[in-house]
């Protein structure tokens, strides 16, 4: 049976391929910027803007920045091929510090006396290169870099009991590694069939969702977003992609073959999307599918564009399958806790779907973000409190919070409810000063929890810039956020941006 599926899973695979040379064969045009599409985004901080300010690079749909380049006879010949090595990324300096007050409504709040405080000096880095010795090929790749640059790990050599002693002795003996802190974030390949069918193969970002703080449809990336940081790029799996921009109002078609991370690779654990884009008038409509044979098939549709003065976004995802670990309860004895396995889930049908808009005003320098988000894969009410009350009735909580601090546990409490919101209010350059403030929120509907994180910043000068915020944290014991961050904590940070910047 299984060989029969890999068969099955491999012309699968065949057939894609041979559907993208035939729609490329019966579509004319070309898009310039198709080829050398989903950049990396070098954007350290919301200051930044993304790389294809810094380098000219085309969006991530493929729609051409210039349309009279697609016109052209030969717009490829002559506009891509460069003698140089491209090489950039960007630098992030920062001294944070924070003080935390744990739980100030019971135990009263001492301007003067934290619960504790820390110090966080930050120094990281993301080099790329960028070589285009051929006007049909090209290599991409990026390597990230944190202070102190290096990590240290040891190991067992040997362990031999010794029983000649009273006690027995166990004696071993161990050495240790030193490992530079250095991982390749990106690097792939890109080339051509032709001037309309595009390939890429290696290890890159896709941006398939169009929603800011959530994106249920963004199934593909490693890395979930960041609510406080959700325009940082994500890292991305090895991938085999097909590219097709057709038509005169630039659709694209676009096929993947998404390699495993984390196990050996297998055709059960290989996945195969499929995704194309259409311009309509002034909005973008998205339909993808997604199948994955050990874990989930999922099918998306986004749209993006203009309503009056807001640009809004919506995602609709129906997934078959998931896979989210659930658990059914909490026990006080070791590995305390009863999971569902996902065969038991394999056929079972979870809607998911977001929607919000985005505001900018110029003139005022004014910027609002907000999002709904409905979590399909979510625990209903009733589950949500039965987990709720056997973590309470439990012996062993701090057992529990361990493994949930270290990963063990997942999907509990965080992203535990089906409903949520999120928001952000910023101004800029507050009546032509130094000045700018925001206010960042996220909240589980379901339960009523969730944090809040206002912040004002000075530009002192250029590469410069002081930020104080706070952080409030809401919501009952037995919520989300309230089990994340027990006592509801009120946190005071400062932060010295030093240095930060592209290059």
């Amino acid at each position: 049976m299984k060989h029969f599926r890999d068969i099955t899973f491999a012309s699968i695979f065949v057939f894609i391929l041979v559907s993208a040379f035939n729609v490329g064969a019966q579509e004319s045009g070309s898009d310039v910027d198709s080829l050398f599409g989903d950049e990396v985004v070098v954007q350290p901080n919301g200051d930044q803007s993304s790389q294809g300010a810094a380098q000219g690079s085309g969006t991530q749909g493929g729609t051409a920045q210039n349309p009279a380049a697609t016109s052209a006879a030969n717009p490829l010949q002559g506009l891509l091929k460069t003698e140089a090595v491209k090489i950039g990324g960007s630098l992030t300096g920062k001294i944070g510090a924070t003080w935390t007050w744990n739980d100030p409504w019971n135990s009263g709040f001492d301007l003067f006396n934290p619960d504790s405080h820390k110090l966080s000096p930050v120094l990281q880095s993301l080099l790329y290169f960028d070589a285009r010795p051929e006007e049909a090929f090209r290599v991409h790749g990026s390597v990230k870099t944190s202070w102190p640059f290096s990590s240290t790990s040891s190991f067992l050599n040997s362990a031999t009991l010794i029983t000649t002693t009273t006690p027995n002795i166990l004696s071993t003996t161990s050495s240790s590694i030193t490992v530079p802190d250095a991982r390749i974030f990106e690097l792939f390949s890109d080339f051509q069939l032709g001037d309309s069918v595009y390939f890429r193969f290696g290890k890159a970002t896709v941006k398939w969702g169009v929603g800011y703080f959530f994106s249920p449809a963004d199934i593909i990336n490693l890395e979930q977003i960041d609510i406080f940081d959700p325009t940082v790029q994500r890292e991305g799996p090895l991938q085999f992609r097909v590219f097709i921009p057709y038509g005169k109002s630039q659709n694209t078609l676009s096929f993947y073959a998404i390699f495993d991370d984390s196990a050996t690779p297998d055709f059960s654990n290989t996945a195969l999307a499929g995704k194309a884009e259409f311009v309509l008038g002034n909005y973008e409509l998205g339909v993808s599918g997604y199948y994955r044979n050990d874990t989930t098939e999922r099918a998306a549709v986004t749209l993006t564009g203009p309503l009056g003065n807001f640009d809004v976004f919506a995602e609709g995802v129906i997934a078959r399958g998931s896979p989210t670990t659930f658990y059914t309860t909490f026990m006080s004895v070791a590995p305390y806790y009863e999971q569902v396995s996902a065969d038991d889930v394999r056929a079972t049908f979870y809607p998911s779907g977001t929607a919000g808009f985005t505001y900018n005003d110029q003139d005022n320098n004014i910027t609002a973000i907000a999002q709904y988000y409905y979590n399909g894969e979510g625990y209903s009410d009733s589950d949500r409190t039965a987990l709720f009350n056997s973590y309470e009735a439990s012996s062993a909580k701090a057992a529990i919070l361990y493994a949930i601090a270290n990963g063990n546990i997942k999907n509990f409490p965080l992203f535990s409810g089906r409903h949520y919101a999120a928001a952000n209010l910023s101004f800029s350059e507050i009546g032509g000063s130094d000045f700018s403030a925001s206010t960042t929120g996220i909240m589980n509907i379901s339960d009523l929890s969730g944090l809040v994180q206002p912040s004002v910043s000075w530009q002192i000068a250029d590469y410069l810039k002081l930020t104080f915020s706070t952080t409030f944290v809401f919501g009952a014991d037995d919520t989300e956020y309230g089990l994340l961050f027990q006592g509801r904590p009120v946190t005071l940070g400062l932060s010295l941006s030093a240095g930060t910047g592209n290059f």
